[in-house]
C-alpha cells in the first residue's frame, strides 16, 4: 500500500487550484516567514496531517489488501498582516471573500479526487492566524477530509 503516492496526488491537486490573487503552496514549498507573500494558502506545519485511520475492507493485511485510508489535511490561509484596526472591516471581508473562492475552487476541482481519493472541505475557522515565524495575519484555517480507497 502506497499512502504517500495518493497523499502527494491530493496535495499536488490542491496546489494546482487557480484562485485569483491567491498563492497556493504544497508541503514542499512552505517557508517560515510569509511577510513577502500576502494571500497565501499553505499546509499548516503544526498539524498538517491529522485523524489518520485505516479500515481494511478485505481479509488479510499488506500491500494487496483492500483498505480505506482517511485523514485530514490542515491548511492555513494568510490574508494581510494585522495592523491598523481602522482597516479591519475591509481586511476581514477580503479574507472571507478569498476563502469562499478557495472553497469553491476545491469543491469544483475534480483532479483532487482523481483515481480513488475523495477530498471534502470539513471545517473553516476565521480569525487572527500566525505564520511559522509568529507574524500575525487576518486569515483562516481550512481542513480537508480525504478518503482513499486502496486496491479496490
Amino acid at each position: 500500500m502506497a499512502i504517500s503516492s495518493l497523499l502527494t496526488t491530493v496535495t499536488d491537486a490542491i496546489e494546482d487550484i487557480s484562485v485569483s490573487g491567491v498563492t497556493v503552496k504544497d508541503y514542499d514549498g512552505i517557508v517560515a516567514n510569509w511577510q513577502s507573500t500576502p494571500n497565501v494558502l499553505y499546509p499548516n506545519p503544526e498539524n498538517f496531517l491529522t485523524n489518520f485511520a485505516l479500515e481494511y475492507q478485505s481479509f488479510g493485511h499488506g500491500a494487496t489488501a483492500q483498505v480505506d485510508i482517511s485523514y485530514t489535511l490542515n491548511y492555513r490561509f494568510l490574508g494581510t498582516q494585522l495592523g491598523n484596526l481602522g482597516n479591519f472591516p475591509t481586511a476581514y471581508k477580503a479574507v472571507v471573500d478569498k476563502v469562499v473562492t478557495i472553497i469553491n475552487a476545491i469543491i469544483t476541482n475534480h483532479s483532487a479526487a482523481s483515481g480513488a481519493a475523495s477530498v471534502e472541505v470539513s471545517s473553516v475557522t476565521f480569525g487572527p492566524v500566525e505564520d511559522p515565524a509568529g507574524n500575525s495575519y487576518h486569515g483562516a484555517d481550512i481542513a480537508f477530509d480525504v478518503m482513499e480507497m486502496q486496491n479496490t
